[in-house]
């Protein structure tokens, strides 16, 4: 009876989208690999060819394969990486999953429902998100009820002006979450959509 009622509201479907969805992010690290492995020959067969030492005209050349033999890192990603590595020191350990949705929800049950079976996934799960109102503020209550750890990332409006909440989705997705949970929204929750889908990084959208 209970199987039959969640197909019929729809949860066992949900979930299974939900599933289907992160197992497509699990690969993302070999092809990463792959595309770095095809780099480095390419820039070793170049060094043979020319003498001279290949390196990308912005940005650093590192690899995590182990084939590069010396890595050029650009300044700003070494202090990037350095401060990251200061405030890694104080970040809660787990799953990011990403959560984001508009100011009005007509289900707030529906986050809650949502969250928990994600979390059933995910044990160590770690909640992303905006510190906004709507969706967002329901996702803090339901992880504050849960014990589940937050991580908030807010627009900065006094650097960015206007376009605060679109560099705020920028800094968010940098964090790469394992997936991003979408609820109905504006156009700032379709712009952290599209960029998320452009990173690969997994979306399950869900109305509520």
């Amino acid at each position: 009876m209970r199987d039959l009622e969640r197909a019929q509201d729809g949860t066992e479907v949900k979930a299974w989208e939900l599933e289907t969805l992160t197992d497509r992010a699990r690969n993302l690290g070999d092809r990463r690999d792959a595309f770095e492995t095809m780099r480095d020959v390419a820039a070793d067969a170049y060094r043979v060819h020319t003498g001279d030492v290949w390196r990308p005209r912005h940005g650093s050349h590192a690899s995590r394969t182990g084939t590069l033999t010396s890595a050029a890192i650009d300044a700003r990603d070494f202090r990037r990486a350095r401060k990251d590595r200061e405030m890694r020191a104080h970040l809660p350990d787990g799953t990011l999953v990403a959560v984001t949705g508009g100011k009005t929800v007509a289900d707030a049950d529906a986050v809650w429902a949502t969250l928990d079976r994600t979390r059933e996934k995910y044990g160590d799960m770690v909640l992303l998100h905006g510190g906004g109102p709507g969706v967002e503020k329901i996702a803090a209550s339901w992880a504050e009820a849960r014990g589940v750890n937050q991580v908030i990332c807010r627009p900065d409006w006094g650097a960015h002006g206007k376009a605060a909440p679109f560099r705020r989705n920028d800094e968010l997705l940098n964090l790469l979450p394992k997936g991003v949970i979408a609820f109905p929204g504006s156009g700032i929750t379709g712009n952290l959509v599209d960029k998320a889908k452009q990173l690969g990084i997994p979306v399950l959208s869900v109305a509520a």
